[in-house]
């Protein structure tokens, strides 16, 4: 054991004490022991916390070895287990004592040992690090997927090895692999190709249906073979989008056409979607081609299927509207927009057309009950304004649905205005027909009493003529005028009756000579019993001599008639009703006026007055007959009619009926 400084010899010369038989060079010896002395200590100190340190220093790296991540082990030749990390141990499920000479084998499951053992026998014949995946099967535990590597060490006995647990990692792949395959089915039934391209690279990836799609082997695709399939006709506009899609990083959709190597072609829907970095720079093009050939051959009968529905539509003469199942109007042919408005068309529905002022569709709407199955027989009636008034008969047919949900309706529409007006024309015949047959029996009922009237009143005043001495008797006096009165009026009375007959004479469609100025004379005549005739003035200028013409009598006395008659109802209070009739050598024809100063016609509803049951009369003093059917007797007799009016002021009719040659007139002719 050293000595204390304090006691050294050195340190008693220090002090002033000498030392006896001591000289100079035992004073130095003895300084240079003191100085190896301290070194030593300063050198036993230092071991002693490098010790210290070396000891924390594999405590530290123990601890990381046994709680690493990575199971670490060492193996024999036999794969018998020398050492093992504890992670290595939890892997294994067991106790790192218990483990040690163990097989690890035994630990593999049985389909993967063979690959364990060959795995391990690759190990101990290089010094390379060698690399395998097997399943663990330890009982009572899931089945467990770990990745080996290993390298032999030192004289080549035993081998160093770290496993990782890739379970997860193996069920990502497992899951991976399952969703590629589900991705590559669908797109083999969707015939929908994918592809990933980088453009600053021109690395690209493809799917195996876009390689039958383009109908490429996978050494084949490259950028610039798909760019060389695309239609020459299509391929500058597919290259400017996909030029702005890399430039910009914008997404696009386009359909264009494929020119295959075996000189087919296809249709396809490709979408591109870039895929951008922090600075806005394209770094991935992702697309998807769709192989829509088959769409397009399907569009291709559809628009034909259409056009040859839209010909059929147009082919047919009556309006055709169908109704979706919401009551809308889903399709149309060109005869609708003559019975309703565009406006009403277009995105319109059965309420704007058939019910236009109800806010819920009534109960006999015919698209409603089509709607629901039935078939409807109906009619219309059409009132536009500034249009004339058409009667429409509707039928309504249901269109099932294959799923028996969404049923529509099939709405054809048939204008009938001619046919009800000749059913009315023909209603009005008959009905002026009888008129005619019963004005004629009580004519004739009351034209014999008169002519027994109008014989004796005669009779007596021949006997007053005869027998001077009856004019003697004072008690007589009056009875010459009284008589010459009964005749008078009883022959007036036979002149109306005759006029009566001659107008309710049926007409049988043939032409003959026909006095213009007599024939209007009888109208006047029968005019003078219109109720409000004695209110007005009625002046007749008719020109002497005028020649007769060719025509229909009664159609003729009809036309003035329905003239003459419509001048007394326009005047109200007084007025005056002129007519007139002139010859004209120039124009080879007739002229006839009636004018009146009655109420006229309003200007909007002037050019209407010749339509069909158009009336400008109250309800139930006119059905709007009459004017129609005195243009279509003027137009029958090669003339013309026209009417100039203003209102408040009166109106003015001309009729110009031309003069024939005598030779042309052919007595019994139809017109």
């Amino acid at each position: 054991m050293l000595n204390h400084p304090s006691d050294t010899p050195l340190a008693a010369a220090a002090a002033g004490t000498s030392l006896p038989g001591t000289d100079l060079e035992t004073l130095q010896l003895l300084q240079q022991s003191q100085q190896q002395v301290q070194d030593l200590e300063r050198q036993l100190e230092n071991l002693q916390n490098a010790n210290l340190e070396l000891k924390a220093s594999r405590n530290k790296y123990a601890l990381l070895y046994d709680c690493a991540p990575v199971g670490y082990f060492t193996f024999d030749r036999e794969g018998e287990i020398r050492t093992v990390n504890l992670t290595g141990a939890s892997l294994l499920g067991g106790e790192r004592a218990i483990l040690v000479n163990l097989h690890f084998e035994q630990f593999v499951a049985v389909e993967d040992r063979f690959i364990f053992a060959d795995f391990l026998r690759m190990v101990f014949l290089g010094r390379d690090k060698i690399t395998c995946r097997v399943k663990l099967s330890i009982q009572d535990r899931p089945p467990l997927y770990v990745r080996i590597e290993a390298m032999a060490a030192g004289m080549g006995d035993e081998c160093h090895a770290a496993m990782v647990d890739i379970t997860e990692r193996k069920r990502a792949e497992e899951h991976l692999r399952e969703s590629e395959y589900n991705l590559a089915k669908a797109q083999s039934m969707s015939h929908v190709g994918s592809w990933r391209s980088d453009p600053l690279t021109g690395e690209l990836r493809v799917s195996d249906e876009l390689l039958r799609i383009m109908n490429l082997s996978r050494e084949e695709a490259s950028p610039e073979a798909l760019t060389n399939l695309i239609h020459p006709e299509d391929r500058d506009a597919a290259m400017a989008l996909l030029r702005q899609g890399t430039e910009h990083g914008t997404t696009y959709e386009i359909e264009h056409r494929l020119l295959l190597k075996d000189g087919t072609s296809k249709w396809v829907y490709t979408t591109v979607e870039p895929s951008v970095n922090i600075a806005r720079q394209v770094v991935k093009l992702y697309g998807t081609t769709q192989d829509i050939s088959e769409r397009k051959k399907d569009e291709v009968r559809l628009r034909n299927k259409k056009n040859e529905l839209q010909a059929i539509f147009d082919a047919v003469n009556d309006g055709v509207i169908v109704f979706d199942h919401n009551g809308s109007i889903q399709h149309l042919n060109h005869i609708c927009p003559q019975f309703f408005p565009e406006e009403v068309l277009a995105g319109g529905g059965c309420r704007d057309v058939f019910h236009p002022d109800v806010a819920f569709s009534p109960h006999n709407c015919p698209v409603e009950l089509a709607l629901h199955g039935e078939r409807v027989e109906t009619s219309l009636v059409s009132v536009r304004e500034g249009h004339n008034t058409r009667y429409i008969d509707i039928t309504a047919n249901p269109i099932k649905d294959e799923l028996g949900e969404k049923t529509r309706a099939l709405v054809f529409m048939r204008d009938v205005t001619l046919k009800r007006l000749h059913e009315m024309q023909l209603i009005q015949t008959e009905k002026m027909s009888s008129i005619g047959v019963l004005a004629t029996g009580i004519a004739h009922e009351i034209n014999n009493p008169l002519t027994s009237v109008a014989g004796y009143a005669e009779a007596l005043l021949r006997r007053f003529r005869d027998e001077p001495s009856l004019g003697t008797d004072n008690r007589l006096d009056d009875f010459p005028k009284y008589l010459e009165v009964i005749v008078r009026e009883a022959y007036h009375c036979k002149g109306i009756i005759g006029s009566l007959l001659n107008f309710g004479r049926k007409s049988d469609g043939l032409i003959g000579t026909v006095n213009l100025n007599g024939l209007l004379l009888e109208i006047l005549e029968l005019l003078k019993h219109q109720p409000n005739y004695r209110e007005m003035e009625v002046v007749a200028t008719l020109k002497e001599n005028i020649p007769a013409i060719l025509g229909d009598p009664s159609g003729l006395r009809q036309v003035f008639m329905n003239l003459l008659i419509n001048a007394c109802h326009a005047i109200k209070d007084g007025g005056r009703v002129e007519i007139s009739s002139t010859y004209s050598d120039k124009e080879r024809a007739i002229l006839v006026q009636v004018s009146d100063t009655g109420c006229g016609i309003a200007h909007d509803v002037i050019d209407r007055i010749w339509d069909p049951f158009f009336t400008t009369k109250e309800v139930g003093k006119g059905v709007g007959l009459g004017l129609a059917l005195s243009y279509n007797i003027v137009k029958r007799h090669g003339g013309e009619i026209s009417v100039k009016s203003t209102a408040g002021e009166g109106s003015q009719f001309t009729v110009r009926l031309p003069v024939r040659c005598e030779q042309e007139n052919v007595r019994g002719a139809e017109l």
